[in-house]
């Protein structure tokens, strides 16, 4: 009976000390959080990104399931740590060259696959934002861009129930260069 005593007597202390909040002030409390304007972007499964500075505009699925976001690159070639591809002839057949940050290997249905990662700015619902991705073929696909969690980390709320609900509004000096200057860099 003594250590129940104890047990007791610690519980009611730890009551007597928390702070005790009226009904009435938790109901101010969470109206006046809802009332400020939120800053998260909501977003359906599927959503147009545009690919900065270079103003391609892709269809892109919405993943989740997906930790990093994954770009359609055909002709890939990495040579001293420098990724050359292509964009599909859909998007303008537009070659880049970029500095592979990373390495990853990825699970798909088909088994693991070694892919270079490269950061790239994208413009997704009022957000421009910097975000690794993954290079692959995907050609095959219906969605030639994969947005993943990396990506929607903090900004975004999903709704599956939504598609195209944040169209990309971007200022336009930041999502546009001259395609000579881009070609003349490669």
């Amino acid at each position: 009976m003594g250590k129940l005593a104890i047990t007791k007597l610690v519980c009611f202390i730890v009551l007597l000390a928390a702070p005790h909040i009226a009904p009435a002030q938790v109901k101010e409390r969470s109206q006046s959080s809802s009332s400020a304007p939120s800053t998260k972007v909501t977003v359906g499964v599927v959503e147009d990104v545009v690919l900065s500075p270079w103003g391609v505009t892709f269809p892109a699925r919405i993943d989740t399931g997906a930790d990093l976001s994954s770009l359609d690159a055909r002709d890939i070639v990495v040579e001293n740590n420098i990724v050359a591809f292509k964009l599909g002839k859909r998007y303008g057949d537009l070659e880049l060259s970029l500095p592979v940050v990373e390495w990853r290997y990825i699970q798909t249905a088909m088994g693991t696959e070694r892919r270079p990662v490269v950061e790239i700015s994208i413009c997704l619902g009022s957000k421009l934002l910097r975000t690794p991705v993954t290079l692959k073929d995907r050609s095959e696909m219906i969605y030639p861009f994969l947005v993943g969690r990396a990506a929607l980390r903090g900004d975004f709320l999903v709704d599956p129930s939504r598609s195209r609900a944040a169209r990309p509004s971007c200022p336009a000096k930041s999502l546009s260069i001259n395609r000579v200057s881009a070609a003349a860099k490669d």
